[in-house]
């Protein structure tokens, strides 16, 4: 759901993170109804402009550009601001407040898309693999198999998750249970074992594995403690920015991360049996493999220090209610060549709706934070795809130049204008990340990082 600097969706999801996540979720965006192609304007023919074979695009930022940008919120926290500070500067008239959550949340780690998508989700069978302790695996209250570490295999037929222990026996139900070691379902007091997923990009030590068969597909969903142990897996910030005077933001980072959780709890998804996913449609959640990894204490007291029970804990609220709170990696703009200087972005101006916490606002952290690899980039347009994005192509016409011709309040762009060599003119305009999606799939490198493009010019 967001752009972000955490571990990359993994092969099977697309290459681009739409952050940052949370993209997203709110809205859904109506990409072929706002995005036009404009009409074609004969101009008075002039002498022929040089046609590059290809165009330059810089830019900067990363991500939707909506809520709080977490380079930003690493900055604030280093310079002595709060959680309570990072948080009211980014979203608007919101407080953090403790509520009530949920116990347990399901996890889709391996399935279809819930929404039918034929971009996302996994098809196919996989395998599960148990390390450093016992397994069993359970239909109802019944165990149908047992075993120390191993590796099973998992597919589907006619409705049924078949499973195939390595013992070599086949086990052929409606839903399974799959629980190990360590863990309040099975022996809790011997050594702790952990499960990865073939497809998935995490592990998970906590809760267990409820497999079933979905379209077709084996579906495998981690139920586990939505307060504390999915959030311990969540893959969204840096762990090691609390080293480096960043714990506020890590703090912040929780909270929002569990409202958006607290919300999507209350919808159970019939396709994926589910809460929610393990990535960027989402939020990333890479379990046991964030949990235990490198500086991961720091992001597990953040947690803490925002959980006050099994059930409660601290969540951005607006009006006294629970709010999706959007976030990504990092805003964009130019303190030089734009008026717009470094800023997040409107709700409106990237998606549709306005949301009345979601404003623009400067943020001129994002621009010195360290690491921030994105305060400048760069892409490449071909001649050939120029013209197909703008529509050209279907008019023989190759482009001389693009320009920017407006922008949104936050500095993205809203409107592009290519020129062809004759005058004629065609226009390209639409919602941030419309734009960003459609000139992103036409360079070299199939996405561009946002939809702050400072300028696009003849190489």
């Amino acid at each position: 759901m967001h752009a972000r600097p955490g571990t990359a969706p993994r092969h099977r999801r697309p290459a681009h993170r739409p952050a940052h996540r949370r993209a997203p979720r709110l809205v859904a965006p109506v990409l072929a109804a706002l995005l036009a192609a404009g009409t074609l304007v004969a101009a008075p023919t002039t002498a022929s402009a040089a046609v590059p074979d290809f165009f330059v695009v810089e830019g900067s930022g990363f991500g939707h550009g909506v809520g709080m940008a977490q380079y930003g919120a690493y900055e604030m926290s280093r310079r002595g601001y709060s959680t309570t500070q990072i948080l009211a500067h980014y979203y608007r008239g919101t407080a953090a407040q403790r509520a009530t959550t949920r116990t347990l949340i399901d996890v889709q780690v391996y399935g279809p898309d819930p929404s039918g998508s034929s971009a996302y989700g996994d098809a196919g069978p996989t395998t599960i693999t148990v390390r450093g302790g016992p397994w069993r695996l359970r239909a109802g209250d019944r165990t149908v198999a047992s075993g120390r570490a191993g590796t099973m295999s998992v597919s589907t037929s006619k409705g049924s998750v078949l499973v195939r222990t390595p013992d070599g026996v086949l086990h052929r139900h409606r839903q399974l249970q799959l629980q190990w070691a360590g863990t309040p379902y099975h022996r809790p007091k011997a050594g702790p074992a952990t499960v990865s997923v073939g497809g998935a990009h995490g592990s998970y030590r906590y809760g267990r594995l409820l497999l079933s068969a979905s379209q077709g597909t084996p579906n495998v969903v981690n139920r586990l403690r939505l307060n504390t142990q999915y959030l311990y897996g969540l893959a969204e910030m840096p762990a090691s920015w609390g080293a480096d005077g960043g714990q506020e933001a890590l703090r912040a980072q929780a909270v929002v991360a569990r409202s958006y959780a607290v919300l999507r709890s209350e919808s159970w998804n019939r396709t994926c049996r589910c809460h929610v996913v393990d990535d960027v449609r989402d939020q990333q959640f890479s379990g046991w493999k964030h949990a235990s990894g490198p500086s991961s204490g720091y992001w597990r007291r953040a947690v803490d220090s925002t959980t006050t029970a099994l059930t409660r804990g601290s969540v951005l609220t607006y009006g006294g209610r629970p709010v999706t709170a959007h976030y990504y990696s990092s805003s964009g703009g130019s303190s030089s060549a734009s008026s717009f200087g470094w800023r997040t972005a409107r709700s409106e101006d990237v998606w549709s709706s306005a949301v009345p916490y979601e404003r623009s606002v400067r943020d001129r952290y994002s621009a010195v934070a360290p690491g921030n690899g994105h305060v400048r980039w760069r892409r490449n347009l071909s001649q050939v795809q120029a013209q197909r994005l703008f529509g050209l192509d279907d008019a023989g016409k190759e482009v001389a130049s693009i320009r920017v011709a407006a922008r949104w309040s936050s500095g993205q762009v809203k409107t592009l204008v290519a020129k062809a060599p004759d005058g004629t003119t065609r226009t390209l305009t639409g919602k941030a990340d419309q734009i960003r999606a459609r000139v992103g799939g036409r360079t070299t490198a199939g996405s561009v990082p946002s939809a702050w493009l400072l300028r696009i010019s003849a190489a």
